[in-house]
């Protein structure tokens, strides 16, 4: 029988037991695994789009994509070359890492989906097996990442126009009217390719689909089950939210005894003390931090994955509808 909690109480042992994981977990935390409710929050708490806008016009008034500015840096090439090749040097350094972060945010992600696939299906799976998924599935599942997080902002950036064209046309409270209609337009279709990138991956990762067919399955598959989706993500939601509130509470917890071996040191060991301390206390709360969210991202994604393999049985009966025919 199809229990949320049969789902959510596996995917805890996949996360506990499988404490290599929490590596995976660790850059699969970049990627985001909201389930979608996030867009929401989102939308209502910065307005994406428009903030989009305000940043592109703050930074093209700059005068970066002027001649000028064109001008400038082939002058600054010719009279300062080792300045500019410095500078061209650490900017492909930053790019450098960026890419490699990227990689391994998306090769711990396929790693978590391939893995805890496995440990349901009652496999084996080790740290070299995530490695090489991750490597193998690497590029169709950064196309199924990056085509959806570009459709969402897209999206964003679509709810957000009509705001913009009427700004200083209509009062304020029209304005915040227009957006919340545009929001209840378009945001279930933003939510819905979130959850269709989760069963696309899947569908990439443990069907070996390829990369179009896992797109047009993953949406298939969250129109089939799109209240099972969204009963999903509103309790994985409510766990991140008990979860984020257990970590602060520990952090501000610490913080007390943290600050009282601060002033010893600082009695014992004058100011140098006191700065050693609050080093050793910001590390330890941004341990905490990392930790909880790797364990966080794992628990989610062996969740979706669980999930999704329940589809794929047809197993799996909205709790709603269950409640109702009782």
């Amino acid at each position: 029988m199809f229990l949320y909690r049969n789902i959510l109480k596996q995917a805890w042992m996949i996360s506990w037991r499988n404490k290599y994981l929490w590596f995976f977990g660790i850059f699969a935390a970049l990627l985001g695994n909201g389930a979608g409710l996030e867009i929401v929050t989102r939308g209502f708490s910065d307005g994406t789009g428009g903030n989009f806008w305000i940043g592109w016009e703050r930074f093209s008034s700059t005068g970066i994509f002027s001649w000028q500015a064109l001008h400038n840096i082939r002058m600054l090439m010719v009279e300062d070359s080792f300045a500019m090749i410095l500078v061209l040097l650490v900017l492909l350094t930053v790019l450098i890492l960026l890419g490699f972060l990227l990689w391994l945010s998306i090769a711990s992600q396929i790693a978590l989906v391939n893995n805890s696939a496995a440990f349901i299906n009652k496999k084996s799976a080790s740290f070299q097996d995530g490695v090489s998924a991750g490597a193998k599935y690497f590029w169709p599942v950064l196309g199924v990442n990056i085509l959806v997080k570009v459709s969402i902002f897209l999206i964003f950036i679509l709810i957000s126009l009509p705001v913009i064209f009427t700004a200083g046309k209509v009062n304020l409270l029209t304005a915040n009217f227009i957006y919340v209609i545009a929001f209840i337009l378009f945001i279930p279709l933003a939510i819905g390719l979130s959850f269709m990138a989760k069963y696309a991956i899947a569908y990439l990762i443990i069907k070996k689909d390829d990369f179009w067919e896992s797109l047009k399955n993953g949406w298939k598959l969250f129109l089939d089950n799109w209240l099972v989706s969204f009963e999903m993500a509103f309790l994985l939601f409510f766990i991140s939210l008990v979860i984020s509130l257990v970590v602060v509470l520990t952090i501000l917890t610490l913080t007390i005894p943290f600050l009282f071996l601060g002033f010893i040191f600082y009695y014992l060991f004058a100011l140098v003390g006191f700065w050693i301390m609050i080093l050793i206390a910001g590390i330890s709360f941004l341990a905490i931090i990392i930790l909880a969210g790797s364990i966080l991202a794992v628990f989610q994604i062996a969740s979706w994955t669980d999930l999704f393999l329940q589809f794929e049985k047809g197993g799996a009966i909205s709790k709603i509808i269950r409640l109702v025919e009782r």
